[in-house]
């Protein structure tokens, strides 16, 4: 990788899909620059979008709002539970159209606004409370399949052609770029201000959250990294291809520890305790201490080679989708089986929780709202489509997007609105 450069960006507005000279096409649709461009807001222009943000949209530069779900799995630990109740009524509060697109990234959520990316590389940001853009961007030749971070004011997002980008949450305006010249299909993490973002090439890029210049050099495996690195204890945990559960040091990169785990892995390693929570591509559900890493229990899916999505962890228990169609509760401490929902459909859109409600969507459009006592039904619908996203939580609110182009939004008790993007 050549050296970083960098240029100042003026206070005009900046057109989308910008990108730095020299860039290289290595096959349809696909764009990796050779070399990293970082872009530098200057003091002043920061001081002036301060003020925008806000007098304008209330997003606010300190840390993340309790009731925020700034990150793809809400914190830093991948759990997928929410810091405030989810909604007393599940109906559709409102839609908003990705006109010709389509959602599989998970949306994060600041402040009353809704952060998500779609399929043809526009980025956009949506009032929670109606619905209503507040911004778009879009940028050439790309799309959005993981989700995105929002800490202290900015939007870390990350496209499927290798591009790291820092937006100004307010505006969307651009405030640095930098290619990993890999692909990326795994959401960053935001912790203490590194941008942490797991990579095709088997790298794990540690990158400084102001500048987007390079924290340390990158981690390395010899097998694709596609699991979100879950943050726990000065340590990043990464689950490989490699087939090994990593261990590295968050503030230098250096390896710690490593252990076997029988087969590749591209889930989210959730983090409760002193344990972590993960599982491979055969179908094998782990339970792990952290510090050493070492097993716990294991569950042996009977589905030999289906898929386990990332799962929703609290102190008493690991809920889960799976390819041959069930949702399944596990008890947190031994592994054993708590419950089983059959379900007509495949369910990779991973489930979030809150108090006793897990919730999730099908490959089929159906969304569920699941008793996490016995496993029994409190509320489902049919909308269509396709869902591969998974829920966020906020204020009372869930959000999740549908691959037909269609964001939804679950809860409030209003009058449903439809908006397409673009539109006020």
């Amino acid at each position: 990788m050549k050296p970083l450069t960098s240029r100042v960006f003026s206070t005009a507005p900046l057109a989308g899909g910008t990108r730095p000279p020299g860039s290289v096409r290595l096959g349809a649709g696909s764009r990796f620059p050779d070399r990293v461009a970082v872009w530098l807001v200057s003091k002043y222009a920061r001081r002036q979008w301060l003020v925008v943000v806000v007098a304008l949209f209330g997003v606010h530069c300190s840390g993340s709002r309790a009731a925020d779900w700034p990150l793809v799995r809400g914190n830093e630990a991948a759990t997928g539970v929410a810091a405030e109740p989810l909604p007393a009524s599940f109906d559709i509060a409102w839609t908003y159209q990705a006109a010709g697109s389509a959602w599989e990234a998970t949306a994060s959520i600041a402040a009353g606004v809704v952060y998500v990316g779609d399929a043809d590389g526009t980025f956009h940001a949506v009032q929670l409370a109606t619905g209503a853009p507040v911004w778009t961007r879009k940028f050439d030749q790309t799309g959005f399949v993981a989700g995105s971070a929002v800490a202290d004011g900015r939007v870390y997002c990350v496209d499927f052609n290798g591009m790291v980008r820092a937006l100004d949450a307010a505006t969307g305006e651009p405030a640095w770029e930098f290619a990993t010249e890999t692909a990326l299909y795994a959401a960053p993490n935001v912790h203490q201000g590194i941008v942490l973002i797991a990579a095709e090439s088997g790298q794990l890029f540690a990158l400084d959250a102001i500048t987007g210049k390079e924290k340390w050099k990158p981690f390395s495996i010899d097998q694709p990294l596609r699991c979100w690195p879950t943050v726990v204890g000065g340590r990043v945990l990464v689950a490989g291809c490699d087939g090994r559960l990593h261990a590295v040091d968050v503030n230098s990169g250096e390896a710690v520890e490593s252990v076997d785990i029988g087969g590749p892995a591209d889930g989210m390693p959730a983090v409760v305790g002193n344990r972590v929570y993960f599982c491979t591509a055969g179908g094998v559900f782990h339970a792990m201490t952290i510090k050493p890493l070492a097993p716990v229990w294991q569950y042996g899916h009977r589905g030999q080679g289906e898929e386990i999505h990332a799962a929703a962890v609290t102190a008493e228990a690991v809920v889960f989708g799976t390819h041959d169609k069930r949702v399944v509760a596990l008890d947190t401490a031994t592994g054993k089986e708590k419950w089983t929902m059959p379900l007509r459909s495949r369910a990779e859109s991973s489930p979030i929780i809150d108090g006793n409600i897990a919730f999730f969507g099908t490959v089929r459009g159906r969304l569920h709202a699941v008793d996490m006592t016995t496993g029994a039904s409190v509320w489902e619908e049919e909308v269509g489509g396709r869902f591969s996203a998974s829920p966020a939580a906020s204020n009372g609110r869930i959000v999740i997007g549908n691959e037909d182009g269609t964001l939804y939004c679950i809860g409030g008790g209003e009058q449903r609105q439809s908006r397409t993007s673009g539109a006020d």
